[in-house]
């Protein structure tokens, strides 16, 4: 095992397969009707946004394309089959809308879906079987992007289907990129999935410019909270030209705080997701607040980097209800976010060396202040719902990082109540091939003989698997987190927040915390599910840095 897990939680990242659909180096950014329209949109409504995009300058910061997205075909294909808009609500058409849209140097943005009919319809035609012909007719219309969304995929009838295989097989969204690789235009290629199924990283990232990993965002700040945990696995994806697509910003909706508002974007934008604004671009509606979050060119600039490296959940604290995330930048920087779950103001303590930082020069993103050279333990003061940006360079390595104190593996365990060794494929379930399944309140496993060089609090870096996605639960209080709890020593047991950890049930996440209560030399430490939930995670080992 590493000598210092943070560290290598931060290297490696999915290599890019090419695929002949156009691909942005950097994450996508532009504005979508979704969110302010949904499927309602009409040729006035477009213009308005995309003439407000202009003129509010964010296309100079990077916003270059208008997406019109579900409601705008008519309910009939003409007599070649071909789709055609409603003219009641696009009284000019596909061309014209083209045409307008490049003439504001703006990309158009198209849509449809690989199911029979169009979300939100009941009648409006997608693409499933008329592939090629759709794709040459987006092709005609000057169409610069396709986001390709996922109703009605076995039927005509049931809109929604996130159970069946077909529902989530790449094979109907491998077909519409193959008819756009037949294209003599460059498209670019959104897949909206909606990250139902397995390994939805692997093949999406093979295919698609952007893939969405989750259901749709809406207007509550618990939906930041789901999508963030789910997102966290898919680093092993995000790469140039590939990116997770955590769904359309709803940063200037009058759903949010300012404050929420900057971390939403914040966190978007570390995490290398498309950057889609969701808001009316109606200079007289979009609140100035709003504005400088969307244009904000320090945060911008994280998102675009051209790493396209995304940032990493690098430790937690469920508790007390905050986060430390870390990712590089090039010119070997690292931005480094603290993210304040709770609603009230709090200051945290973040010790840098146990993140490897021995000592950097701080610029504090939102504040566009320089801090100043930093090292050791940081103090830090955060509003409700914060997230403090800090972009760090000129980084010395610490002078003592963690070493392992050693790896304690599942097959090392005593296990009681439910929980249950389950053996796994020699590519599963790393580093031990094994978990323990079925972890309920009641069910302990436990670890004797796990020895400290000291007495206090530890490092522990939980490897884990969890792949109990919010799908179905998204629009109630789904979260996309397992709970478990760890105690130390017959100490009080605390509870651990874990996030989605890969593409499936066998692939292993890593979630460091820390715990008090150890004593020099051997210790008992013991995981549990947490009172009031069903299951915790499938647990693989965990490692004890010092």
């Amino acid at each position: 095992m590493a000598t210092n897990k943070i560290l290598a939680l931060l290297g490696g990242g999915a290599l890019l397969i090419s695929a002949k659909t156009i691909r942005s180096p950097t994450p996508p950014m532009g504005w979508n009707s979704y969110n302010s329209y949904s499927c309602s949109p009409s040729e006035d409504k477009i213009k308005t946004s995309a003439n407000g995009l202009v003129a509010l300058g964010l296309d100079t910061v990077g916003y270059n394309f208008v997406t019109v997205d579900c409601g705008w075909p008519s309910r009939d294909r003409d007599a070649e089959g071909r789709l055609q808009w409603n003219e009641t609500l696009f009284p000019s058409g596909g061309a014209a809308m083209g045409e307008f849209l490049h003439g504001l140097g703006l990309g158009f943005g198209l849509y449809s879906g690989a199911g029979y009919l169009q979300c939100g319809s009941t009648d409006l035609p997608a693409s499933l079987g008329f592939e090629d012909v759709d794709a040459r007719r987006f092709e005609e219309w000057g169409g610069d992007s396709l986001k390709y969304d996922n109703c009605y995929a076995t039927s005509s009838t049931t809109m929604v289907d996130s159970d069946s295989a077909e529902s989530q097989s790449p094979g109907r969204f491998e077909t519409m990129a193959t008819s756009l690789d037949n294209l003599d235009r460059d498209m670019h290629y959104f897949i909206c999935q909606w990250g139902i199924g397995q390994n939805v990283g692997s093949w999406a990232s093979k295919i698609g410019n952007t893939w969405r990993m989750s259901n749709d965002i809406y207007n509550a700040w618990r939906s930041i909270w789901r999508i963030t945990n789910e997102v966290v696995p898919y680093y092993r994806h995000t790469t140039i030209g590939a990116f997770a697509d955590m769904d359309m910003l709803i940063v200037g909706l009058n759903a949010l705080s300012i404050e929420e508002e900057r971390f939403h974007f914040g966190m978007w934008a570390m995490n290398k997701s498309p950057l889609i604004i969701g808001a009316v671009m109606d200079p007289a509606k979009l609140s100035p607040a709003s504005l400088a979050i969307l244009e904000n060119k320090e945060v911008i600039a994280i998102n675009q980097d051209p790493l396209a490296t995304q940032a990493r959940l690098v430790q937690r604290y469920t508790e007390e209800e905050w986060d430390i995330w870390l990712g590089n930048l090039s010119g070997s920087r690292k931005v480094l976010g603290v993210a304040n779950w709770r609603n009230d103001s709090r200051s945290v303590e973040v010790d840098l060396s146990t993140i490897g930082i021995g000592s950097a020069s701080a610029r504090d993103v939102w504040a566009a202040a320089h801090v100043g050279t930093v090292s050791g333990v940081q103090k830090l003061d955060l509003a409700g719902h914060e997230l403090k940006l800090w972009i760090l360079s000129d980084m010395t390595p610490t002078t003592a990082p963690l070493q392992s104190s050693g790896y304690h593996s599942i097959a090392d365990a005593i296990l009681t109540g439910s929980a249950n060794l389950t053996p796994c494929a020699t590519d599963a379930c790393l580093p031990t091939h094994q978990k323990a399944s079925d972890i309920n309140s009641d069910a302990h496993v436990s670890f004797h003989s796990v020895s400290a060089r000291s007495a206090g609090k530890k490092i522990i870096s939980v490897d884990y698997i969890n792949y109990d996605y919010a799908f179905k639960t998204a629009w109630d209080w789904g979260d996309n987190t397992r709970n478990m709890t760890i105690q130390i020593n017959n100490g009080t047991a605390k509870r651990w927040a874990f996030p989605i950890s890969g593409g499936d049930w066998w692939e292993t996440g890593s979630l460091i915390v820390d715990m008090d209560g150890f004593v020099q030399g051997d210790n008992h430490v013991v995981f549990s599910g947490a009172r009031g939930d069903t299951w915790a995670p499938d647990l693989v080992g965990f490692e004890l840095l010092e």
